[in-house]
């Protein structure tokens, strides 16, 4: 007996899951449900849209809330990377295991899990799928979801004002747990979340807040999220509140090389990071609180211990060893956290400071915030071991911290000024006019207060720091004689009444002096000095390179350096070297960061906008790649440049620039190209493969047995000739890689339509007959997204044809007579006979062009509206006013 449910079921469903089920029924063979394909997509095609208008947004409002299922987040984004139009042709090709998911798709992605349903609030929205995308970003999901997640949250939601705000709703479902894990006090647990009953507390046991494995969670989530979606903001917002934290555990002395890989790495470099984005004193404006490179070092530097928090409001806690050998999170048992640190704790946190300093100091910018702090320093220690105890009035750019200092602060400054002296000898001073007003006061004080001849601990330091100057190649004292004349002053007396040693190096410095003032001559008045624009912009070109080139450089940091670089090009700064920007940019392309190498495709169009033609000609150049320099990815990235260029200055693509990317693409697309060295690599995959083939065949004593022999023999044929199409792709006897001839191909056609009165007829009829070349000569499967982008090219050419019609150009060529009956007729044989269902699809659509446009070519031209002319049925032409003197007066005619 048939139950009640079935019998209310809809005619309409039980015929979809009859078709569906023969269709896709895995216990049936795989030719039967390969039959029952057509028919089952036949039937769905075929209906209509039987949702009422009533009924609509309940549904989709239930559709809305299917992420919210288990494993919902994941299953919508694959939904959508697989129904994306962007998903087939992000493919990963040949070895490469690069990411196949291409930017359009993730942001539909975004889109479409960033905005809450309607009738849910923002809240229970984002606090419902932050698990799962957790989940994935810590990559517990298929292969590159963490990235797909990291995008999702940083763009989608975090991105957004109304969402990614502090203390707005993504904010509180993203931001704050992953901050919890690293400092509890910034995102104290609400009361939804706490645990309703009371925990058990073991007396004698630390109070534990944050548990080891949370708190590396918290380090690899934050990691994640800032280098897949490296966006520099973003990663100033999240890592700014968590500075010293983030600098206790780059720090941490104990532990093993687990403890090492899992905390301190990790933090080292998001630290590293932060300072790297930060601006540098001289370049930030004088806003409150805003963070630059030295206001973090000189907070870092009045923390060099920091473990823990002791806010008097909040929970005290502080970092300590976990039974695994791990960091774990637990209530400070001494809040107060008075009393001298002990020396060799110091010690060790200065050196692992020198070492932060010394990563950071590949930085060319970095030079003058290790100036800046060392200059600080020493200020302040000459004014605190100074007899007068009068500080020396000079300007520093860090601000100056509290002068009730104790004696940890004062011997933790010390050991660091001492270890800096050591580590950084070039690069203490950037500021000479600074050091020599500093060497001067100090110099004066010792020897208006030391009449005896004796000198405090203060005059040798002072005359090393001299030194340095004077040594220093860059140094230049013209403009410095007033001071110098008082320092020499000082060394005489000091060379006459100090100790011998101290004696012996003002002397010493005499003669240095004497010296660099007779080599110092004026500089020629008649050469140009730089402007002050033009030294800025070396100095932002500079770091930007720095940060572009460095190899430990992270992809926010990457990402700022090709934003400093996008400043410069929009403000067309004269320091700028074109050549070696496209250089540059080229380079780019072969990073495997997407949000990287899709900012540079973005830096060639902005560049394109002052140098079209230029940009156009080296990656015409780059992309047919003669000497073989390139991959195949970054081939096919410098095709996806070209064609983007071309599409945004479609003006400038005209003339020599034209011609030269036109003769290109036909080479590259025809069958000519010949690269020997790719020949000679894939000869010696072949010997290396039938090499290892041999070695395991002995081993089995016979032929290798293969895992997809288990198969069914229709599943096998089909990944057989899907093997054979995919490895038909590849370079063969040295021909061009299939791949980038369709590439090459599908740039041509788009060329074509966007300026085709800028390309001279020959260069048109050669990328036509190419075309219909390939068309007819390279039938293969594996040429089938070649005769694709051949058929698409004929159709860009009738779409230019007819646009230039119809805004009334005249172009001088076109489809007539014998040509274009024989491109009619093959393309009507190819739709025929082709093994391809998309060749067959777009070769129907092309003829139907080709009819369209041979109508419209029927129709007169339409002409500009003008003033009135003769009317229809009347020999009246008011338009010529008044006939002359015996000509035929009008006459009124009556018509039917």
């Amino acid at each position: 007996m048939e139950a009640s449910g079935d019998k209310n079921r809809p005619p309409l469903m039980d015929r979809i899951l009859q078709l569906g089920k023969a269709a896709y029924d895995p216990d049936l063979p795989e030719e039967t449900r390969r039959q029952n394909q057509p028919p089952f997509k036949t039937l769905l095609d075929g209906q209509p849209s039987r949702t009422q208008p009533w009924l609509r947004a309940p549904l989709i409002s239930a559709l809305a809330l299917l992420p919210l299922r288990p494993r919902g987040v994941q299953n919508t984004i694959e939904f959508v990377l697989s129904v994306h139009p962007s998903a087939r042709l992000n493919a990963p090709s040949g070895s490469d295991h690069r990411s196949g998911i291409s930017h359009e798709a993730l942001n539909a992605a975004s889109r479409l899990l960033s905005s809450p349903p309607g009738g849910m609030t923002p809240d229970d929205w984002f606090s419902g799928i932050a698990p799962q995308l957790f989940s994935l970003l810590q990559g517990e999901g298929e292969p590159e979801m963490d990235k797909a997640a990291a995008f999702i949250i940083g763009f989608g939601v975090l991105g957004r004002k109304q969402y990614g705000a502090p203390g707005m709703p993504g904010w509180r479902a993203f931001v704050e747990p992953i901050l919890r894990c690293i400092d509890p006090n910034i995102a104290p647990r609400s009361s939804p979340e706490a645990s309703p009953e009371e925990p058990i507390i073991t007396l004698g046991a630390p109070n534990i807040l944050v548990t080891s494995e949370e708190v590396a969670k918290g380090i690899q989530n934050l990691s994640t999220l800032l280098t897949s979606h490296p966006h520099p903001s973003l990663a100033k917002r999240l890592l700014g509140p968590i500075l010293l934290p983030l600098w206790a555990l780059a720090s941490w002395p104990h532990g093993d090389e687990t403890t090492k890989s899992k905390f301190c790495k990790p933090a080292r470099r998001l630290l590293s990071t932060l300072v790297q984005l930060s601006p540098s004193s001289k370049d930030s404006t004088s806003e409150p609180g805003k963070l630059t490179s030295s206001s973090i070092l000189s907070t870092v530097l009045q923390d060099l211990t920091f473990r823990g928090r002791s806010d008097p409001d909040k929970n005290c806690w502080e970092y300590a060893v976990a039974k695994d050998g791990g960091i774990q999170i637990q209530q400070s048992t001494n809040p107060t956290q008075d009393g001298l640190p002990a020396l060799g704790e110091i010690d060790g946190a200065g050196d692992r400071f020198i070492s932060l300093m010394e990563m950071l100091a590949a930085t060319p910018e970095f030079d003058v915030e290790i100036s800046s702090l060392f200059m600080y320093l020493c200020s302040k220690w000459f004014s605190q071991n100074s007899k007068s105890k009068q500080a020396p009035k000079i300007s520093t750019r860090i601000e100056p911290i509290n002068q009730d200092q104790n004696i940890g602060t004062r011997l933790i400054e010390a050991k660091v000024m001492q270890k800096m002296m050591t580590a950084f000898p070039d690069k203490l001073v950037s500021d000479s006019h600074q050091v020599l007003e500093l060497v001067h006061q100090v110099l004066a004080d010792a020897v208006s207060s030391n009449e005896d001849g004796n000198t405090d601990d203060t005059v040798p330091v002072a005359l090393s720091l001299l030194n340095i100057v004077l040594t220093s190649p860059s140094f230049k004292g013209i403009s410095e004689n007033k001071t110098l004349d008082a320092i020499q002053t000082s060394l005489q007396t000091i060379n006459r009444k100090g100790s011998q040693e101290i004696s012996t190096t003002a002397q010493n410095l005499l003669l240095l002096l004497k010296f660099r003032t007779s080599i110092d001559e004026p500089e020629n008045p008649t050469i140009s000095k730089p402007t002050d624009q033009q030294l800025e912009d070396r100095k932002t070109y500079n770091l930007a390179i720095s940060y572009l080139t460095a190899t430990d450089s992270p992809p926010p940091v990457r990402a700022q350096g090709l934003e400093l670089i996008s400043n410069l090009i929009r403000t067309n700064s004269s320091i700028l070297d074109i050549q070696a920007l496209l250089v540059l940019f080229s380079s780019l392309l072969q990073d495997s960061e997407e949000y990287i190498y899709l900012r540079a495709i973005k830096s060639f169009i902005q560049l394109s906008h002052r140098h079209p033609k230029a940009v156009m000609k080296d990656l015409i150049d780059r992309y047919v790649d003669p000497s073989e320099d390139s991959e195949l990815d970054q081939r096919l990235r410098l095709g996806e440049a070209l064609l983007q260029v071309i599409q945004d200055s479609p003006a400038a693509f005209s003339g020599e620039a034209a011609r030269s990317v036109c003769e290109g693409l036909i080479f590259i697309a025809s069958r000519r190209g010949y690269r020997p060295k790719t020949e000679q690599e894939q000869h010696k995959r072949n010997k290396l493969k039938r090499k290892k083939n041999q070695e395991a065949e002995e081993v089995w004593d016979g032929p290798v047995p293969q895992l997809d022999e288990v198969l069914e023999t229709e599943s096998h044929e089909d990944n057989e000739i899907l093997s054979q199409i995919t490895s038909g792709w590849e370079s063969k006897r040295g021909s061009e890689d299939v791949r980038v001839r369709a590439s090459a191909v599908s740039i041509l056609g788009s060329a074509i339509e966007a300026n085709i009165a800028g390309i001279g007829s020959r260069l048109l009829s050669t990328a036509v007959d190419l075309s219909i070349h390939i068309l007819t000569l390279e039938p293969e499967p594996e040429k089938g997204i070649l005769r694709r982008a051949a058929i698409l090219l004929v159709m860009h050419f009738v779409k230019a044809l007819d646009t230039a019609r119809a805004e009334g150009k005249k172009l001088g060529f076109g489809f007539v007579g014998q040509s274009l009956e024989d491109v009619q007729r093959i393309l009507g044989y190819v739709e025929e006979t082709d093994n391809d269902v998309l060749v067959k699809q777009h070769a129907r659509d092309v003829i139907e062009s080709l009819q369209a446009w041979q109508m419209n070519a029927l129709l007169p031209e339409r002409e500009a509206p003008g003033e009135l002319g003769e009317l229809a049925g009347l020999s009246i032409n008011p338009g010529r006013g008044n006939e002359a003197v015996g000509g035929m007066r009008p006459r009124i005619e009556e018509i039917e």
